[in-house]
Protein backbone atom coordinates (compact mmCIF):
# COMPACT_ATOMS: atom_id res chain seq x y z
CA UNK A 1 0.00 0.00 0.00
CA UNK A 2 2.70 2.23 0.66
CA UNK A 3 3.67 2.53 -3.22
CA UNK A 4 0.36 2.58 -4.39
CA UNK A 5 -1.88 5.31 -2.48
CA UNK A 6 -3.90 8.08 -3.93
CA UNK A 7 -3.25 11.94 -3.86
CA UNK A 8 -6.46 13.45 -4.70
CA UNK A 9 -7.02 11.96 -8.11
CA UNK A 10 -3.81 11.09 -8.80
CA UNK A 11 -1.90 7.66 -7.64
CA UNK A 12 2.00 7.02 -7.00
CA UNK A 13 3.71 7.84 -3.33
CA UNK A 14 5.16 11.21 -2.30
CA UNK A 15 5.61 12.45 0.51
CA UNK A 16 9.73 12.79 1.48
CA UNK A 17 10.49 9.84 3.56
CA UNK A 18 9.78 6.60 1.33
CA UNK A 19 11.62 8.73 -1.86
CA UNK A 20 14.16 10.03 0.22
CA UNK A 21 15.21 6.58 1.27
CA UNK A 22 14.93 4.77 -2.05
CA UNK A 23 17.07 7.59 -3.14
CA UNK A 24 20.02 6.81 -0.70
CA UNK A 25 19.51 3.25 -1.64
CA UNK A 26 20.16 4.08 -5.24
CA UNK A 27 23.03 5.55 -4.43
CA UNK A 28 24.56 3.53 -2.26
CA UNK A 29 23.80 0.41 -4.95
CA UNK A 30 25.99 2.48 -7.25
CA UNK A 31 28.87 3.05 -5.24
CA UNK A 32 29.30 -0.45 -4.59
CA UNK A 33 28.68 -1.19 -8.36
CA UNK A 34 25.15 -3.00 -7.75
CA UNK A 35 22.87 -2.97 -10.50
CA UNK A 36 19.64 -2.39 -8.69
CA UNK A 37 16.96 -2.53 -11.14
CA UNK A 38 13.76 -3.19 -8.88
CA UNK A 39 14.45 0.35 -7.22
CA UNK A 40 14.77 1.95 -10.68
CA UNK A 41 11.64 0.52 -11.82
CA UNK A 42 9.88 1.43 -8.94
CA UNK A 43 11.01 5.16 -9.25
CA UNK A 44 10.13 5.46 -13.10
CA UNK A 45 6.90 3.54 -12.62
CA UNK A 46 5.80 6.43 -9.67
CA UNK A 47 6.87 9.18 -11.58
CA UNK A 48 4.34 8.07 -14.77
CA UNK A 49 1.92 7.19 -11.80
CA UNK A 50 2.22 10.26 -10.42
CA UNK A 51 1.31 12.29 -13.48
CA UNK A 52 -1.53 10.13 -14.87
CA UNK A 53 -4.96 11.17 -13.11
CA UNK A 54 -6.64 8.47 -12.35
CA UNK A 55 -10.24 9.84 -13.00
CA UNK A 56 -11.19 12.70 -15.06
CA UNK A 57 -11.72 16.10 -14.24
CA UNK A 58 -15.72 16.54 -13.03
CA UNK A 59 -17.45 19.88 -13.46
CA UNK A 60 -20.71 21.43 -12.67
CA UNK A 61 -22.11 24.20 -15.39
CA UNK A 62 -24.86 26.26 -14.23
CA UNK A 63 -27.23 27.85 -16.99
CA UNK A 64 -26.61 24.61 -18.67
CA UNK A 65 -29.51 25.02 -21.00
CA UNK A 66 -28.83 28.09 -22.63
CA UNK A 67 -26.10 28.90 -25.18
CA UNK A 68 -22.90 28.57 -24.22
CA UNK A 69 -23.87 26.27 -21.67
CA UNK A 70 -25.43 23.22 -24.21
CA UNK A 71 -22.34 23.69 -25.94
CA UNK A 72 -20.28 23.40 -23.16
CA UNK A 73 -21.11 20.18 -22.34
CA UNK A 74 -21.03 18.81 -25.95
CA UNK A 75 -17.11 20.67 -25.77
CA UNK A 76 -16.29 19.32 -22.07
CA UNK A 77 -16.99 15.62 -22.94
CA UNK A 78 -15.89 15.63 -26.12
CA UNK A 79 -12.45 16.02 -24.74
CA UNK A 80 -13.45 13.67 -21.87
CA UNK A 81 -14.46 15.34 -19.01
CA UNK A 82 -17.45 14.36 -16.48
CA UNK A 83 -19.56 17.43 -16.67
CA UNK A 84 -22.89 17.89 -14.37
CA UNK A 85 -25.55 20.33 -15.55
CA UNK A 86 -27.94 22.58 -13.55
CA UNK A 87 -30.89 24.94 -14.93
CA UNK A 88 -34.21 25.53 -14.28
CA UNK A 89 -35.45 24.29 -17.99
CA UNK A 90 -35.42 20.20 -17.84
CA UNK A 91 -33.41 20.31 -21.63
CA UNK A 92 -30.88 22.10 -23.27
CA UNK A 93 -30.54 23.29 -26.37
CA UNK A 94 -30.00 20.11 -27.97
CA UNK A 95 -32.54 18.42 -26.22
CA UNK A 96 -30.35 16.54 -23.30
CA UNK A 97 -32.02 16.24 -20.24
CA UNK A 98 -30.53 18.62 -17.82
CA UNK A 99 -29.46 16.78 -14.47
CA UNK A 100 -30.45 19.05 -11.58
CA UNK A 101 -33.43 21.17 -12.89
CA UNK A 102 -33.77 24.11 -10.38
CA UNK A 103 -33.55 28.14 -9.63
CA UNK A 104 -29.58 28.84 -8.79
CA UNK A 105 -30.91 31.12 -5.61
CA UNK A 106 -33.58 27.97 -4.04
CA UNK A 107 -32.75 24.76 -5.67
CA UNK A 108 -32.55 22.60 -2.32
CA UNK A 109 -30.25 20.00 -3.57
CA UNK A 110 -27.41 22.37 -4.73
CA UNK A 111 -25.26 20.87 -2.48
CA UNK A 112 -25.68 17.50 -3.84
CA UNK A 113 -25.27 18.52 -7.46
CA UNK A 114 -21.58 19.35 -6.03
CA UNK A 115 -20.44 16.25 -4.41
CA UNK A 116 -17.28 15.36 -6.34
CA UNK A 117 -16.86 18.15 -8.55
CA UNK A 118 -13.86 19.91 -9.40
CA UNK A 119 -14.75 22.89 -10.63
CA UNK A 120 -18.04 25.02 -11.46
CA UNK A 121 -18.67 27.21 -14.61
CA UNK A 122 -21.10 29.36 -13.71
CA UNK A 123 -23.30 30.71 -16.38
CA UNK A 124 -26.57 30.72 -15.05
CA UNK A 125 -28.42 34.40 -14.92
CA UNK A 126 -31.17 36.62 -16.49
CA UNK A 127 -28.48 36.72 -19.47
CA UNK A 128 -30.50 39.60 -21.83
CA UNK A 129 -29.49 43.49 -20.88
CA UNK A 130 -33.46 44.48 -22.17
CA UNK A 131 -35.22 41.50 -19.73
CA UNK A 132 -32.69 43.08 -16.74
CA UNK A 133 -33.63 46.58 -17.45
CA UNK A 134 -37.60 45.42 -17.35
CA UNK A 135 -37.30 43.48 -14.31
CA UNK A 136 -34.15 44.82 -12.21
CA UNK A 137 -35.27 42.72 -8.99
CA UNK A 138 -35.38 39.69 -10.91
CA UNK A 139 -31.57 40.31 -12.03
CA UNK A 140 -30.09 40.74 -8.89
CA UNK A 141 -31.71 38.04 -7.40
CA UNK A 142 -30.56 35.36 -9.51
CA UNK A 143 -27.29 37.15 -11.06
CA UNK A 144 -26.04 38.49 -7.40
CA UNK A 145 -27.73 36.43 -5.09
CA UNK A 146 -27.39 33.35 -7.61
CA UNK A 147 -23.80 33.74 -7.57
CA UNK A 148 -23.12 34.68 -3.80
CA UNK A 149 -25.11 31.18 -2.82
CA UNK A 150 -22.86 28.93 -5.61
CA UNK A 151 -19.76 30.55 -4.37
CA UNK A 152 -20.43 29.18 -0.98
CA UNK A 153 -21.67 26.12 -1.90
CA UNK A 154 -19.10 25.28 -4.54
CA UNK A 155 -15.89 26.08 -1.39
CA UNK A 156 -18.22 24.18 1.26
CA UNK A 157 -18.04 21.27 -1.35
CA UNK A 158 -14.12 22.01 -1.82
CA UNK A 159 -14.79 22.58 -5.18
CA UNK A 160 -10.98 23.54 -6.58
CA UNK A 161 -11.50 26.14 -8.91
CA UNK A 162 -14.61 28.68 -10.53
CA UNK A 163 -15.07 30.12 -13.81
CA UNK A 164 -17.96 33.09 -13.83
CA UNK A 165 -19.53 33.58 -16.88
CA UNK A 166 -18.95 37.81 -17.41
CA UNK A 167 -19.74 40.00 -20.31
CA UNK A 168 -18.46 42.80 -22.58
CA UNK A 169 -21.11 44.64 -20.81
CA UNK A 170 -19.22 45.75 -17.76
CA UNK A 171 -16.78 48.10 -19.76
CA UNK A 172 -20.38 50.09 -20.97
CA UNK A 173 -19.36 52.51 -23.14
CA UNK A 174 -15.34 52.80 -23.80
CA UNK A 175 -13.72 55.72 -25.00
CA UNK A 176 -10.97 53.84 -26.94
CA UNK A 177 -11.03 51.28 -28.86
CA UNK A 178 -9.85 48.32 -29.07
CA UNK A 179 -10.32 47.72 -25.28
CA UNK A 180 -8.21 45.95 -23.26
CA UNK A 181 -9.46 43.85 -19.62
CA UNK A 182 -6.79 47.03 -17.98
CA UNK A 183 -9.17 49.93 -18.98
CA UNK A 184 -11.59 49.27 -16.38
CA UNK A 185 -15.04 48.51 -15.95
CA UNK A 186 -17.95 51.47 -16.13
CA UNK A 187 -21.51 49.52 -16.79
CA UNK A 188 -23.99 51.65 -18.39
CA UNK A 189 -27.02 48.99 -17.52
CA UNK A 190 -28.25 47.34 -14.59
CA UNK A 191 -27.15 43.65 -16.16
CA UNK A 192 -23.64 45.11 -16.41
CA UNK A 193 -23.75 46.71 -13.00
CA UNK A 194 -24.95 43.00 -11.70
CA UNK A 195 -21.97 41.40 -13.83
CA UNK A 196 -19.34 43.85 -12.17
CA UNK A 197 -20.83 43.12 -8.74
CA UNK A 198 -20.44 38.93 -9.36
CA UNK A 199 -16.90 39.81 -10.62
CA UNK A 200 -16.35 41.37 -7.77
CA UNK A 201 -17.84 38.66 -5.65
CA UNK A 202 -16.12 35.54 -7.49
CA UNK A 203 -12.85 37.48 -6.75
CA UNK A 204 -12.78 37.89 -3.10
CA UNK A 205 -14.58 34.59 -2.17
CA UNK A 206 -12.25 32.00 -3.96
CA UNK A 207 -9.09 34.36 -2.52
CA UNK A 208 -10.53 33.69 0.83
CA UNK A 209 -11.54 30.40 0.50
CA UNK A 210 -8.65 28.70 -1.52
CA UNK A 211 -10.26 28.27 -5.01
CA UNK A 212 -8.96 29.52 -7.56
CA UNK A 213 -11.35 31.43 -10.05
CA UNK A 214 -11.32 33.02 -13.80
CA UNK A 215 -13.61 35.66 -15.31
CA UNK A 216 -14.58 35.22 -18.72
CA UNK A 217 -16.01 38.14 -20.47
CA UNK A 218 -18.52 37.14 -23.39
CA UNK A 219 -18.87 39.55 -26.38
CA UNK A 220 -22.02 38.82 -28.80
CA UNK A 221 -21.89 34.53 -28.73
CA UNK A 222 -24.04 33.72 -31.59
CA UNK A 223 -23.84 29.87 -33.56
CA UNK A 224 -27.03 27.84 -32.30
CA UNK A 225 -30.46 27.98 -34.32
CA UNK A 226 -32.44 26.80 -31.30
CA UNK A 227 -30.78 30.33 -29.01
CA UNK A 228 -32.72 33.09 -28.21
CA UNK A 229 -34.24 34.19 -31.71
CA UNK A 230 -34.37 38.09 -30.36
CA UNK A 231 -30.56 37.90 -30.05
CA UNK A 232 -29.43 39.56 -32.69
CA UNK A 233 -27.47 37.44 -35.44
CA UNK A 234 -30.83 35.01 -34.70
CA UNK A 235 -33.25 37.70 -35.56
CA UNK A 236 -31.58 39.07 -38.28
CA UNK A 237 -31.15 35.44 -40.24
CA UNK A 238 -34.71 34.70 -39.55
CA UNK A 239 -36.23 37.75 -40.84
CA UNK A 240 -33.94 37.65 -43.59
CA UNK A 241 -35.22 34.05 -44.24
CA UNK A 242 -38.50 35.07 -44.14
CA UNK A 243 -38.17 38.10 -46.18
CA UNK A 244 -39.56 40.43 -43.19
CA UNK A 245 -37.58 43.67 -42.91
CA UNK A 246 -34.31 43.53 -40.63
CA UNK A 247 -34.73 46.29 -37.64
CA UNK A 248 -31.69 48.20 -36.61
CA UNK A 249 -32.09 49.83 -33.09
CA UNK A 250 -30.40 53.73 -33.93
CA UNK A 251 -27.18 52.56 -36.15
CA UNK A 252 -23.51 52.91 -36.16
CA UNK A 253 -22.69 50.59 -33.26
CA UNK A 254 -19.73 48.31 -33.69
CA UNK A 255 -19.12 44.93 -31.94
CA UNK A 256 -17.17 41.73 -31.38
CA UNK A 257 -19.64 39.16 -32.57
CA UNK A 258 -18.14 35.61 -30.94
CA UNK A 259 -19.41 32.05 -32.55
CA UNK A 260 -20.41 29.96 -29.49
CA UNK A 261 -17.41 27.22 -30.86
CA UNK A 262 -14.52 29.88 -30.30
CA UNK A 263 -16.88 30.89 -26.70
CA UNK A 264 -16.56 27.11 -25.85
CA UNK A 265 -12.95 26.48 -26.98
CA UNK A 266 -11.77 29.87 -24.90
CA UNK A 267 -13.50 28.03 -21.88
CA UNK A 268 -12.36 24.60 -22.08
CA UNK A 269 -8.89 26.13 -22.29
CA UNK A 270 -9.34 28.43 -19.16
CA UNK A 271 -10.81 25.27 -17.08
CA UNK A 272 -8.03 23.32 -18.46
CA UNK A 273 -5.04 26.12 -16.91
CA UNK A 274 -7.00 26.03 -13.72
CA UNK A 275 -7.08 22.40 -13.22
CA UNK A 276 -3.47 21.74 -13.97
CA UNK A 277 -1.70 24.76 -12.74
CA UNK A 278 -4.23 26.07 -9.82
CA UNK A 279 -3.52 29.78 -10.08
CA UNK A 280 -5.60 32.34 -10.70
CA UNK A 281 -6.54 33.83 -13.86
CA UNK A 282 -7.05 37.56 -14.61
CA UNK A 283 -9.78 38.70 -16.22
CA UNK A 284 -10.31 37.71 -20.32
CA UNK A 285 -12.84 38.54 -22.56
CA UNK A 286 -13.07 36.39 -25.21
CA UNK A 287 -13.65 37.23 -28.99
CA UNK A 288 -12.05 37.59 -31.91
CA UNK A 289 -10.65 41.29 -31.92
CA UNK A 290 -12.72 41.88 -35.23
CA UNK A 291 -14.93 44.76 -35.17
CA UNK A 292 -18.30 44.78 -37.17
CA UNK A 293 -20.57 47.57 -37.95
CA UNK A 294 -23.69 46.22 -37.37
CA UNK A 295 -24.81 47.68 -40.83
CA UNK A 296 -21.93 45.26 -42.06
CA UNK A 297 -23.80 42.50 -40.22
CA UNK A 298 -27.51 42.95 -41.95
CA UNK A 299 -25.34 43.30 -45.10
CA UNK A 300 -23.71 40.17 -45.11
CA UNK A 301 -26.87 38.14 -43.47
CA UNK A 302 -28.55 39.56 -46.87
CA UNK A 303 -26.16 38.35 -49.16
CA UNK A 304 -25.92 35.03 -47.68
CA UNK A 305 -29.36 34.19 -47.44
CA UNK A 306 -29.63 35.94 -51.02
CA UNK A 307 -33.09 38.19 -49.46
CA UNK A 308 -34.29 40.92 -51.01
CA UNK A 309 -35.51 42.23 -46.99
CA UNK A 310 -35.38 45.82 -46.36
CA UNK A 311 -33.20 47.38 -43.51
CA UNK A 312 -34.98 49.89 -41.57
CA UNK A 313 -33.80 52.07 -38.48
CA UNK A 314 -35.91 52.35 -35.13
CA UNK A 315 -34.81 54.92 -32.14
CA UNK A 316 -31.83 53.63 -29.95
CA UNK A 317 -32.25 52.62 -26.74
CA UNK A 318 -30.41 54.21 -23.51
CA UNK A 319 -29.28 51.41 -22.19
CA UNK A 320 -27.58 50.10 -24.70
CA UNK A 321 -24.08 49.95 -25.26
CA UNK A 322 -23.30 51.73 -28.94
CA UNK A 323 -19.72 50.70 -29.62
CA UNK A 324 -17.44 47.31 -28.22
CA UNK A 325 -14.36 46.29 -29.96
CA UNK A 326 -11.62 44.02 -27.33
CA UNK A 327 -8.30 43.83 -28.03
CA UNK A 328 -8.08 39.66 -28.04
CA UNK A 329 -4.05 39.46 -26.84
CA UNK A 330 -4.35 38.91 -23.08
CA UNK A 331 -6.40 35.51 -24.42
CA UNK A 332 -4.01 34.60 -27.05
CA UNK A 333 -1.01 34.89 -24.35
CA UNK A 334 -2.94 33.79 -21.09
CA UNK A 335 -4.69 30.81 -22.70
CA UNK A 336 -2.71 29.65 -25.33
CA UNK A 337 -6.08 30.31 -27.67
CA UNK A 338 -7.13 32.24 -30.50
CA UNK A 339 -10.67 32.59 -32.12
CA UNK A 340 -10.72 30.66 -35.96
CA UNK A 341 -13.85 31.63 -36.92
CA UNK A 342 -14.42 35.09 -38.75
CA UNK A 343 -17.44 36.77 -38.99
CA UNK A 344 -18.76 35.90 -42.73
CA UNK A 345 -17.89 31.81 -41.80
CA UNK A 346 -19.76 31.99 -38.69
CA UNK A 347 -22.61 33.74 -40.15
CA UNK A 348 -23.07 31.10 -43.11
CA UNK A 349 -22.92 28.26 -40.58
CA UNK A 350 -25.50 29.93 -38.70
CA UNK A 351 -27.59 30.28 -41.81
CA UNK A 352 -27.26 26.80 -42.37
CA UNK A 353 -28.37 25.42 -39.36
CA UNK A 354 -31.49 27.99 -39.39
CA UNK A 355 -32.45 26.93 -43.01
CA UNK A 356 -32.20 23.07 -42.22
CA UNK A 357 -34.25 23.80 -38.64
CA UNK A 358 -37.08 25.97 -40.91
CA UNK A 359 -37.11 23.15 -43.35
CA UNK A 360 -37.19 20.61 -40.32
CA UNK A 361 -40.16 22.45 -39.02
CA UNK A 362 -42.19 22.09 -41.79
CA UNK A 363 -42.26 18.32 -42.67
CA UNK A 364 -43.09 18.04 -38.98
CA UNK A 365 -45.73 20.29 -39.83
CA UNK A 366 -47.11 18.25 -43.06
Amino acid sequence: SHLDPMHGEFRGFGGKCLPKDIAALTHLAERKDVKYDLLDAIVNDNANLREKPTKPPQILITGAAGLIGTSAKTEFEKRGWLVRTLDKIENDLDGRPIDFVGDIVEYENLNQALIGVDGVLHLAAVSRVIDAELNKEECTRVNVDGTRRLLEAASDAMCRWFIFGSSREVYGEPTTLPVSEENGVAPINHYGHAKVLGEKMVKTHCEINGMVHSILRFSNVYGHSADHQTHLVNAFILKALKAESLEIHGGGQIFDFTHIDDTTGAIFSAAKLLHEKHEHIPPIHVLPGEAVAIEDLAAMILQITSSDSEIIFTPGRDYDVEKFHGDPSRMNEVLGYECSIGIKTGLEKCVKLHSERILLEGANKE
